[in-house]
C-alpha cells in the first residue's frame, strides 16, 4: 500500500497512454503500529528506493504558531535543507511525522488554556498536508515578520504520519464487538487479555505467550481501523480526512527479532563482534541465547528497540574486563547469561575446551557445578582491585589466574 501511494506520487511525468489528461492527487498515508515494529525504517527504505529527499519530524516538538516551540513550517524548511536547498526537489519529497498520536485532543472538557501542542498542531497542519503554497521563513530560528520567505508548493509532497496509537484497539473493539441484549446475543469481546500485565518473576515463556496473544489481538483490530476510530481516539475529522490511506504494521515475532539481531548489515551481534575484535577476542553467542534475548524483548513489548538495551546489559561487564586481559580469546554467551543466572564466560588460552564442546558441556552442568578448566565467569567486581601501582585511575585489572586465588591476593 505504501509503494502504491508513493508511485502514484512520483510517476506523474511517466509515459502517458491514450487517456484523458487529468490531475492526479496524492494519497497521504497514516501508519498504525506498535512501537519497534519498523514504521520509521519502512519510510526510510522507501525514500532510498525512489531517491526522494526525506525528513523525519517529531510531532511532540510542534506547537501552534505564536507559541514557544517549533512551527509546522519548520518541517518544510528541514526538507528544503535535506534537498540541498533545491526548491524543485523539495516539492517532490517525503515528510514523515512520527508520534502523531501524541497530538490528539486532550479531552472533551473545556479548559481555560488552549491545547496549542495537541489539537492546535492538527489545525496548523491542515493547509500544509492538503497541498498549497506555503511561505517558509529562511531563518526559522528567529520569528521576525520582516524575514525572507521561501514559497514551497506542498501539492506533490507525500505526507506520512505514524504512531503507536496505544489504546486504539479498545476504541475499535467498542465499534466492532458491541454487546447486545437478548437470548443468543453475542457478548462483547475483550480487546486485551490482561490490561494490567506487568513484567513479573513468572516464567519467561508464559510472559511471551501472553505478549504474543496481546499482539495478535492488537494487530487484528488495527487492520480494521477506519477514520471514525481515529476521530474517536482524539484526532480531528479534518486532519484524518486528509489521510485517505490507513495502513497498519504488525508487531515483530520471535523469528523476526532473532533475524534483526544477526541478519542486517549493521546488526547488533555484528557490531559487538567488531568491537571485541579490536581486543583480539572472538564473540560467540548460542542460538538459544539469541532466542532468549528475543523472548525478553517480546515480553517487554518494546519491539526491535528493546534488543539493544537487553544485549548491552548482558555484555556490559565483559566490555570493561576484556581490554585488561591478555590471555582471553573468546567471549561466550549462553541462555543462562541472558537470564542473569550466570555471567558471560571467558575462554582463556589455558582452556581445554572449544566453543562447540563448551556449549555441549554446559547443557549437562548445573549452575552450581564448577566450570571447565580455563573457563571463567565475567565478574567485574572480582577483576577490578585497588592498587598503588595502578594507571592513575585508582583501579587495576587482575588476571583470571589471580582472580581464582583471592587468598593470595589478600596476602600480597
Amino acid at each position: 500500500m505504501v509503494d502504491i501511494s508513493n508511485n502514484n506520487n512520483n510517476n506523474r511525468n511517466s509515459k502517458l497512454r491514450n487517456v484523458e489528461p487529468v490531475d492526479i492527487d496524492k494519497s497521504n498515508l497514516m501508519i498504525l503500529g506498535p512501537t519497534g515494529s519498523g514504521k520509521t525504517l519502512l519510510v526510510k527504505t522507501l525514500a532510498q528506493l525512489v531517491d526522494a529527499p526525506l525528513v523525519i519530524a517529531d510531532a511532540t516538538c510542534l506547537t501552534q504558531a505564536g507559541y514557544v516551540g517549533e512551527d509546522v513550517e519548520s518541517i518544510l524548511y528541514k526538507l528544503y535543507v535535506e534537498s540541498g536547498h533545491d526548491v524543485e526537489r523539495t516539492q517532490q519529497g517525503i515528510v514523515y511525522i512520527d508520534e502523531i498520536d501524541k497530538i490528539r485532543k486532550s479531552g472533551a472538557n473545556v479548559s481555560i488554556s488552549r491545547d496549542v501542542s495537541g489539537e492546535g498542531v492538527q489545525h496548523a497542519l491542515l493547509k500544509i498536508v492538503e497541498g498549497s503554497v506555503i511561505n517558509v521563513p529562511k531563518d526559522p530560528g528567529r520569528k521576525n515578520p520582516r524575514n525572507e520567505f521561501l514559497q514551497i508548493d506542498t501539492t506533490n509532497i507525500l505526507f506520512i504520519c505514524g504512531g503507536a496509537y496505544s489504546g486504539l484497539e479498545r476504541v475499535i473493539n467498542r465499534r466492532m464487538d458491541a454487546a447486545s441484549i437478548g437470548f443468543g446475543a453475542p457478548l462483547k469481546q475483550t480487546a486485551l487479555l490482561d490490561d494490567n500485565y506487568h513484567d513479573t518473576d513468572d516464567d519467561n515463556d508464559d510472559k511471551t505467550a501472553v505478549a504474543n496473544a496481546q499482539q495478535q489481538v492488537q494487530g487484528k483490530y488495527f487492520e480494521s481501523a477506519i477514520p471514525k476510530d481515529l476521530c474517536d481516539y482524539g484526532m480531528i475529522p479534518e486532519f484524518v480526512g486528509r489521510f485517505p490511506v490507513i495502513v497498519s504494521t504488525q508487531g515483530l515475532s520471535l523469528d523476526n527479532l532473532c533475524d534483526i539481531l544477526t541478519e542486517p548489515k549493521n546488526s547488533i551481534m555484528k557490531q559487538y563482534r567488531r568491537l571485541l575484535a579490536m581486543d583480539d577476542v572472538q564473540f560467540h553467542i548460542t542460538d538459544a541465547a539469541l532466542l532468549e534475548i528475543a523472548k525478553t524483548a517480546f515480553s517487554r513489548g518494546t519491539g526491535a528497540r528493546g534488543l539493544r538495551s537487553i544485549t548491552d546489559k548482558v555484555l556490559m561487564d565483559a566490555q570493561f574486563v576484556i581490554p585488561s586481559l591478555s590471555n582471553v580469546h573468546t567471549l561466550f554467551v549462553d541462555p543462562a547469561a541472558v537470564r542473569g543466572e550466570r555471567p558471560p564466560l571467558l575462554i582463556t588460552e589455558e582452556a581445554t575446551v572449544t566453543v562447540e564442546t563448551l556449549e555441549d558441556a554446559l547443557e549437562n552442568l548445573s549452575l552450581d557445578d564448577p566450570l571447565p578448566h580455563g573457563v571463567v565467569a565475567v565478574k567485574i567486581e572480582d577483576y577490578m582491585t585497588m592498587s598503588d601501582d595502578d594507571d592513575g585511575t585508582g583501579m587495576m585489572a587482575s588476571t583470571p589466574e589471580t582472580m581464582m586465588e583471592p587468598d593470595q591476593e589478600q596476602a600480597a
